[in-house]
């Protein structure tokens, strides 16, 4: 019986030999390509870790020569902030890696030279660093105040920010996705087609400080959806579905109170039951918020120039008043102004 299996199997090969040489021919290309594919990731991969140590190692170089400036430096104040400006531009525009900005910009601050960030130093015809168009996503900064510097095109998606202050930031096309604040502040900013979906408030300081989180900023086009107070997942999970809803209410106020210290929120994106919170409890403080005019005269457009200004606001407002909406005409805001 086994010798008729095996020379039926013999006659299936040999009148299938054209199929099964082509079937081996397929198999051996698949392979060889697997084997391509594997020596290829793994060629970039210790590509990407060379190019990643050679810049931890230009930034221990840095943190090396600046720290030996800022000891041996004299009197001349004005020559050692040259020295780390020219010296901090020159590292900031070959770093690839949001961690390693981070560790720069963290080192500056702990050395009390975040105020070189201050574009305003320019009026006073000194030099100034520039958080514009830095990739500072999924990083961690604490205790650095920034004042008056500009976050054109900065990404903070996904990061962490613990008692990080921007005091009056010039603020256009920024990603504040998904980022936490943890007694951290953005006062007094122009926030122009700016991004903070789902940004957490941490339960942390007084409720007076998180009152204060957004005090006197403008945000103009922006997304605000799913603003929130940051709790635990297993403290929500343990709560029954009235509890929820009565902790909502409890977050709304909160919420409403912080969009309360702003001063406009024309054309942007807010959550539906905390516009109807907020609309309920001050109706004519929101409607302030929301108007245009209002936003006009924060603006101090020119008489000459309000009639085009208000018909370009309307338009875009129209065009993102969903957030579906908002997302696509973002997406080609930052390609248009964002990308390199």
């Amino acid at each position: 019986m086994l010798i008729t299996w095996l020379k039926k199997a013999w006659d299936w090969v040999s009148s299938h030999h054209g199929v099964l040489s082509s079937a081996a021919t397929i198999i051996a290309v698949v392979l060889a390509y697997v084997s391509l594919k594997s020596s290829a990731d793994n060629f970039t991969r210790q590509l990407d870790e060379q190019k990643r140590a050679a810049q931890v190692a230009n930034v221990a170089y840095f943190v090396s020569a600046v720290s030996d400036a800022i000891v041996l430096s004299n009197t001349d104040e004005a020559r050692l902030e040259r020295f780390i400006v020219s010296r901090s531009q020159l590292l900031f525009e070959s770093l690839n890696y949001p961690s390693l900005v981070a560790q720069v910009i963290q080192f500056l601050a702990s050395n009390e030279l975040a105020y070189l960030f201050d574009t305003t130093r320019s009026f006073v015809s000194k030099k100034s660093l520039s958080l514009a168009g830095k990739d500072l996503s999924g990083v961690q900064l604490k205790d650095i105040t920034f004042q008056t510097t500009t976050l054109y095109c900065v990404n903070l998606e996904n990061s962490y920010l613990a008692k990080v202050a921007f005091d009056m930031p010039e603020s256009s096309y920024v990603n504040f996705r998904n980022v936490n604040f943890s007694q951290s502040l953005f006062h007094g900013a122009r926030a122009y087609w700016g991004n903070f979906k789902d940004v957490s408030i941490e339960l942390s300081g007084t409720k007076d400080e998180r009152a204060d989180t957004f005090s006197r900023s403008s945000f103009i086009f922006s997304n605000l959806s799913g603003l929130r107070i940051n709790k635990s997942n297993s403290q929500a999970e343990s709560l029954t579905v009235n509890e929820l809803k009565a902790q909502r209410q409890v977050e709304l106020g909160q919420l409403s109170e912080m969009l309360f210290k702003t001063n406009t929120l024309y054309g942007s994106v807010i959550d539906d039951d905390l516009r109807q919170y907020m609309s309920q409890k001050d109706t004519e403080q929101f409607k302030r918020l929301v108007d245009l005019e209002h936003l006009l005269v924060l603006d101090s457009v020119a008489k000459a120039d309000l009639v085009q200004r208000r018909k370009d606001y309307r338009e875009q407002a129209k065009k993102v008043a969903l957030e579906h909406s908002w997302k696509k005409a973002w997406e080609a805001k930052l390609k248009r102004w964002c990308e390199k």
